[in-house]
């Protein structure tokens, strides 16, 4: 066919018959981005995402099925042909437009023979608007003892099996870009030991606007002194804490009881905590709550307890139980366990010791009443161990005094 004849022909297709007949109508785009074998729906495309993908579904009749006649074309870019052109159902077929990430945000044009058929927005995330959208919200560092792991700012340092970081990592936008940015946690001692951990994301993570993540250094702390622990992402420190590991002797001289209860268990086995002991006869069996915690600052640590049978007699108190106590900041409640109400005859109370060091005591006497005598004066109580329960009381019947 003559030259001229094909132009002939091209103009009167393109320009000349309805358009539902020769161009492509009705198309949808949607654009994504690919990112460490991801591939990503969420806008805007960060801007180290490997490829950018905008994608056409459209109606073209037959003389609109020639992949070489379409481009997407951006401001100031060559235009881009489609990597593919994939027949669907009826006359729908779809284009595949792949292209790298552009400098800045983008508003593009979908062509057909030098026709446009849409515009296409590429908006561009790029590495400052990332850092400055991205959350590191409750970091924390826990330290091991034993077998349990305690959200901590001070330890016991001899005590102490390793230290663990976490914390929730958060974005506007998916976390896929910090693949190529690099999460690391520091942990950087006072006496010049510095340990840097790598902490990847996993590609469930990657998609994901938050994520849980911890870090645990390869050695453990033994000796006093402060580590810091910095996060760290594409170098920029994000977050950072302190802990503490003290002496053993510390913690033990920081050891407090905040409160006494009792615990008492009636015939059918129902159990109740009171303030003061239980009257006799109305209890089968009675125990101490000790309620012990720390003066240190954000303390976890474990001490053995002793809890003794005070009898009000010149011997030492017979052990009634032993037991490693895991013991914070807050209150921790202590309950050795419940004893026979007919076994507490010659028993005045529960001592609470630590390494032979009474702690608190939990008195099974009344609180004393003072006799007035007939010249004014009163005859002072017989010696009682002052506790909390019995400072409570104080104050109650101080409080009906005045008329309160």
């Amino acid at each position: 066919m003559w030259p001229w004849i094909r132009r002939w022909l091209d103009w009167v297709a393109t320009d000349v018959l309805p358009l539902s007949r020769t161009r492509p109508h009705g198309q949808a785009v949607v654009t994504r981005y690919e990112k460490a074998g991801l591939t990503l729906y969420d806008l805007p495309v960060p801007w180290n995402a490997d490829a950018v993908v905008v994608e056409v579904l459209a109606r073209l009749p037959p003389a609109a099925r020639r992949k070489a006649d379409f481009a997407l074309r951006l401001p100031g870019r060559d235009p881009v042909p489609p990597e593919a052109l994939r027949a669907e159902a009826d006359d729908r077929h779809r284009l595949l437009f792949r292209l790298p990430v552009p400098a800045a945000s983008a508003a593009g044009e979908l062509l057909w023979k030098h026709h446009l058929l849409a515009r296409v927005a590429v908006p561009v995330l790029t590495a400052d608007e990332f850092l400055a959208g991205l959350r590191l919200a409750l970091p924390t560092v826990a330290v091991r003892l034993g077998g349990q792991t305690v959200a901590a700012r001070t330890f016991v340092a001899a005590q102490c099996r390793g230290l663990v970081a976490s914390c929730v990592l958060q974005s506007p936008t998916p976390l896929a870009p910090v693949a190529d940015l690099g999460l690391k946690v520091v942990f950087r001692s006072d006496r010049g030991a510095e340990h840097e951990v790598p902490v990847p994301l996993s590609s469930s993570q990657l998609a994901a606007r938050e994520a849980v993540v911890t870090a645990a250094p390869p050695k453990v702390p033994r000796r006093s002194g402060v580590w810091a622990v910095s996060w760290r992402v594409g170098g920029r420190e994000v977050a950072g804490q302190r802990v503490q590991g003290i002496p053993a002797r510390r913690f033990e001289g920081s050891l407090r009881v905040s409160d006494t209860r009792f615990v008492a268990a009636d015939k059918s086995g129902a159990v109740r905590v009171t303030r003061q002991p239980p009257p006799p006869g109305e209890a089968a069996r009675v125990g101490p709550c000790f309620l012990v915690a720390s003066s240190e600052p954000g303390m976890a640590g474990v001490c053995r307890l002793q809890v003794h049978a005070a009898t009000g007699g010149g011997d030492r108190p017979p052990l009634v139980l032993e037991q490693d106590v895991l013991v914070t900041d807050g209150p921790a409640v202590f309950v050795p366990g419940l004893v026979d109400a007919a076994d507490l005859g010659r028993v005045t109370g529960f001592e609470l010791r630590h390494k032979g060091r009474l702690l608190g005591v939990a008195s099974l006497s009344p609180v004393p009443a003072a006799a007035v005598t007939s010249e004014g004066g009163f005859k002072p109580p017989p010696d009682f161990a002052w506790t909390s329960a019995a400072d409570d009381e104080l104050g109650d019947r101080l409080t009906r005094l005045m008329g309160g």
